[in-house]
């Protein structure tokens, strides 16, 4: 077959990338598994942290989720449990980042008074600037927060962290306004829903 013909072309084009795809089909099966146990995994994680109740061992995690709960939840998803006797509710949550979706997990007294925790599971923020919201500082400012009516404010970043538990408001990202705004956004989207729905309803 002449190589310089369009056949010859269009032949070499379609079978190159048949073999690519072939390849890359295999490795995605292959691996399926494993990427499932990585998410499952890791949306337990986020579920201990935002209660508080991370272990220190990763080889616990797995043990330490399901003395509590029966299923890994999917985003929109809402788990109950109890802290010390009292209930809390616990949603995964996927909302609009700036560059892209967003998803986490916010956990709630069922008096909505206080903020137990939050933890982010994915984002696709710029990396340095809104991908620090999935820093520890960031999230543990969240920790215990009181809810005012109005809801949670996140407010320009100052390069401080807020200590302040009863304020309703932590510190932003600094250089990142609008990450800082859309988890905001996000978070004060889920209160109003647990407002609207009834958490112990759900």
């Amino acid at each position: 077959m002449n190589r310089n013909s369009l056949i010859y072309t269009v032949v070499f084009t379609f079978l190159t990338a048949f073999f690519f795809v072939f390849l890359l089909a295999l490795a995605n099966g292959a691996t399926a598994g494993l990427v499932a146990e990585n998410r499952r995994l890791s949306v337990q994680q986020s579920v201990l942290f935002s209660l508080n109740l991370l272990p220190e061992d990763p080889q616990a995690v797995a043990e330490e989720y399901d003395k509590r709960f029966n299923r890994i939840p999917e985003p929109g998803d809402l788990l109950k449990t109890s802290l010390e006797g009292q209930p809390v509710s616990v949603k995964y949550f996927s909302g609009a980042g700036l560059w892209g979706t967003i998803t986490g997990v916010l956990a709630v007294d069922d008096s909505l008074e206080r903020i137990i925790g939050l933890d982010v599971i994915s984002h696709n923020e710029t990396p340095g600037l809104g991908g620090r919201i999935d820093e520890e500082w960031f999230r543990e400012q969240f920790r215990g927060e009181r809810i005012p009516e109005e809801g949670i404010t996140v407010a320009k970043g100052t390069g401080a962290v807020d200590t302040d538990r009863e304020n309703g408001r932590v510190d932003g990202i600094t250089g990142a306004s609008l990450t800082s705004k859309s988890v905001e956004t996000i978070i004060n989207t889920e209160l109003g829903k647990f407002r609207n729905e009834g958490a112990a309803d759900e």
